[in-house]
């Protein structure tokens, strides 16, 4: 496969003015399916193409080219494996044959002219879709002068050529499509190096070298095709020109090693300990009293890009995770990351367009294996175009912070305690930050700024556990019926109430359709529940209901589901003494595990607003909520109990509500803690107790004896130990048990 930019003389016309006589040229073959085709379109008029070709030349001089002509041209062998079989000439092919081939062609096309954008280096530039080309796809070659057939008279000007000619003509404009780039594969715009954001230093300017060997790299893989010698585009030959340098140690660099760029053999033979100066395209170097000169144009003839191959091994090889972690000392798995810089001559806008010297640096990697040199965004560009992974490694959380330069996300990490990543993406907020995350990447933008973060970084600030002594310094300031009742408006003892929320992806069961009747409609409940009614005849005879019976049910269908986006929200507790984020469910939990009391009547009860249940609370005589509410209906109060069983105090036209489990969790810990773990003993011998009395019995000892709800109360009234002594006593004990029952039960014992 040979690739080629064709100069401006090889143009019908030339390149300058309009290509409507080239366009007029590529027309002399008529064969079905042989139309222009462009990057998305298929069987485009050449009208269009003169159209839009000679239309987008905005900004261009008038002896400024305004398009290019390029061509692929494929060998015998290549020609004869895309087509499947051995032929020695076109029209030996079918017409379904002819259609295939002329497919491939285009497809390969559209690939080699991702690689001619992508040659540009530009940032803005990311493959044919931001050119203008149009191309042709030719069966027939003639005879020119240059021809050896020509000369030797064997034969004529213009006589089509033999064999397999496949071949292909592109006309790309010299401005992108969408007229704000100018792309010319010229030799004077190769070389420079521009500074472009986030990409670092790159190379900008068009690679002829480099295109020719992309593009039959392209060929091989796109076909699965082993090039053969002979085929593929050849550089000059080294040898050719190593005889030109005089200097030993370039010429052995020269040979042993292969760089991508000239200014990567200055920076070698600075590592040599030389020092180098630039003149008028000379090079100078020098070292304890030997000077010696080369030309830049020399130095460029050692250029070689690196196969795909070559890339490859490097990005399978380099670990961006640690790289990032110590840049300046990168060695790692046979590769090295240098700085290289220079000095060049570039256009000035501020001094209209004027040459300015100005400092170049940019970064290559260095393969110890292979000795070669590329630079470090040629190798991110490839990875990124190949789907390959240059994180080896999960960076820790001080590798994750030496990067950030956010100053507020990197205050929030280093002085902040989190026990969940969406609980820094709120605070970030708070800050005055728009957060929105995707592929796993958080993005806070803020009056222009802007910082991204990975999710899994985030997560690594994060930790959902904290330390005993930690969650107990929290919970001695926290006061839960105060934060039930106030929310996130909670501020007490350095402690601050704040809710979490976010949106994330959940799993939702997705509902089988419902077998519908012959109308259409389903069922409605009624009908449901309603049973079928049989109609004369239809009784099933025994042989076909144990038939029926024997027939295996068919298994149910697996559940399936469907991701549906959903708002989470959850409170935390801010501790501004040590800057610590905490679920309140986190802090129930532990609590709960260790036996440690959120609401305690007299250390919490300062919280309920009402004066007389505050002070009903504080006398330790009321110890059950029965005792609790006669107090207070001994003050005048009426109380009432909805269906849930929570209670409002009524007072005149003033009113005052408390939940039950409230009322319940301030009254069930009155005891003080040395006598819990007999109320627990006795709780057990309680519970059997109660295993043995059934029916209607059970129910009302559980509810008339044993309060509202002994287990949260943990405690018993002393009618119920008599019946757990019971329990002890090898008499009988079942009758013994009722006959106590029944004087529990006696609804004139209360009076």
């Amino acid at each position: 496969m040979f690739a080629k930019v064709h100069p401006a003389e090889d143009v019908k016309s030339g390149n300058t003015g309009s290509c409507h006589d080239l366009v007029r040229y590529l027309e002399k073959e008529t064969g079905e399916g042989q139309r222009f085709f462009s990057h998305t379109e298929q069987d485009i008029s050449p009208e269009r193409v003169i159209m839009d070709i000679d239309g987008n030349k905005k900004a261009l001089g008038a002896n400024d080219a305004k398009f290019f002509m390029l061509s692929l041209n494929p060998s015998q062998s290549e020609q004869m494996h895309l087509i499947g079989r051995k032929v020695d000439d076109f029209k030996e092919l079918t017409p379904q044959e002819k259609k295939e081939v002329f497919q491939k062609l285009e497809a390969f096309t559209r690939s080699a002219m991702d690689e001619y954008a992508l040659n540009f280096g530009r940032d803005n530039i990311r493959g044919g879709q931001d050119l203008m080309y149009y191309a042709r796809v030719e069966t027939e070659r003639s005879y020119h002068p240059e021809d050896e057939e020509v000369k030797q008279g064997i034969a004529r000007i213009g006589e089509p050529k033999p064999g397999l000619n496949l071949h292909v003509h592109v006309i790309v404009s010299r401005k992108s499509l969408d007229g704000k780039v100018k792309l010319s594969p010229g030799a004077k715009s190769a070389g420079n190096t521009w500074e472009l954001e986030g990409r670092g230093t790159v190379k900008r300017g068009f690679s002829h070298e480099g295109w020719k060997v992309r593009v039959q790299e392209c060929f091989n893989r796109k076909f699965d095709y082993q090039a053969k010698e002979g085929e593929t585009y050849v550089r000059p030959q080294v040898s050719a020109e190593i005889g030109k340098i005089t200097n030993p140690e370039l010429k052995r660099i020269l040979q042993d090693e292969q760089f991508t760029a000239a200014n990567q053999i200055v920076a070698a033979m600075r590592e040599q300990g030389y020092t180098h100066q630039v003149r008028k395209g000379v090079h100078s170097f020098s070292r304890e009293g030997e000077v010696f000169q080369v030309e830049h144009r020399l130095l460029k003839a050692f250029e070689q890009p690196l196969s795909d191959e070559q890339l490859k091994s490097i990005t399978e090889r380099f670990d961006l995770t640690k790289y990032e972690a110590n840049p300046a000392g990168y060695r790692e798995n046979g590769l090295q990351v240098k700085d290289i810089s220079f000095s060049t001559y570039v256009k000035d806008e501020a001094q209209k367009g004027e040459k300015a010297l100005k400092e170049v640096a940019y970064k290559v990697v260095y393969d110890e294996q292979n000795h070669t040199t590329v630079s470090f965004a040629t190798v991110r560009q490839f990875a990124y175009e190949h789907q390959i992974n240059l994180v080896k490694s999960e960076p820790t959380a001080e590798a994750v912070l030496k990067k950030i330069k956010n100053p507020e996300l990197k205050n929030l990490l280093e002085n902040y305690r989190f026990t969940s990543a969406n609980q820094i993406v709120v605070a970030m907020k708070e800050q005055g930050y728009t957060h929105k995350v995707r592929k796993g990447v958080h993005s806070f933008s803020r009056e222009g700024e802007r910082v991204s973060i990975r999710h899994k970084d985030l997560k690594k600030f994060a930790d959902p556990k904290l330390e005993s002594r930690h969650m107990e310094g929290i919970i001695e300031r926290f006061n839960l019926y105060k934060y039930k009742q106030e929310g996130v408006a909670y501020r007490e003892n350095g402690l601050e109430a704040k809710n979490i929320s976010f949106l994330t992806y959940q799993k939702v069961p997705i509902e089988p359709e419902e077998d519908k009747s012959v109308t259409g409609k389903p069922e409605t409940k009624e009908e449901a529940q309603q049973p079928q009614q049989e109609t004369p005849g239809s009784e099933a005879h025994p042989e076909e209901t144990e038939n029926e019976a024997e027939t295996p049910m068919p298994e149910p269908d697996p559940v399936k589901y469907r991701k549906e986006l959903k708002e989470v929200s959850y409170d935390v507790l801010f501790d501004r003494e040590t800057k610590t984020y905490v679920p309140i469910s986190a802090i129930r939990k532990y609590a709960y595990e260790n036996e440690i009391n959120l609401i305690d009547r007299y250390k919490h009860g300062y919280a309920v607003r009402n004066e007389d249940l505050r002070e009903c609370l504080a006398n330790p005589e009321y110890r059950t909520v029965r005792q609790i509410n006669k107090a207070m209906r001994e003050r005048g109060y009426t109380i009432e109990r909805d269906e849930a069983g929570n209670y409002t105090y009524i007072k005149g036209e003033s009113s005052f509500f408390m939940e039950r489990r409230d009322l319940l969790a301030f009254t069930g810990y009155a005891k003080d803690t040395g006598g819990r773990e007999r109320e627990r003993g006795t709780h057990r011998s309680a519970d059997k107790t109660v295993g043995f009395i059934g029916g209607k019995a059970k129910q009302k000892l559980i509810n008339e004896i044993l309060g509202d709800s002994f287990r949260t109360e943990r405690m018993l009234v002393g009618n119920v130990k008599k019946a757990v002594s019971l329990i002890q006593n090898p008499a009988n004990i079942k009758m013994m048990l009722i006959k106590q029952i029944g004087s529990f039960l006696n609804p004139f014992k209360e009076l």
